[in-house]
């Protein structure tokens, strides 16, 4: 994911980890604080990757012809 080093998908694994692996000591305000914050964001970030990806395939396949 080195292409897309503005998103820390390093912190969005530990997140997830936490989550998954110790439900029981995650705090709810920090989750909360996470979907106020910075969801959003990733969320568009994620848009755009999928976006540019889409016009590079679409690229490629333009090229192949």
């Amino acid at each position: 994911m080195k292409k897309y080093s503005n998103i820390e998908w390093n912190m969005i694994k530990g997140l997830r980890n936490r989550i998954v692996h110790d439900y029981d000591g995650i705090s709810l305000k920090s989750i909360w604080f996470v979907l106020e914050n910075d969801l959003v964001q990733l969320k568009e970030d994620i848009q755009r990757i999928i976006d540019n990806d889409k016009k590079e395939n679409k690229k490629d396949e333009n090229n192949e012809g």
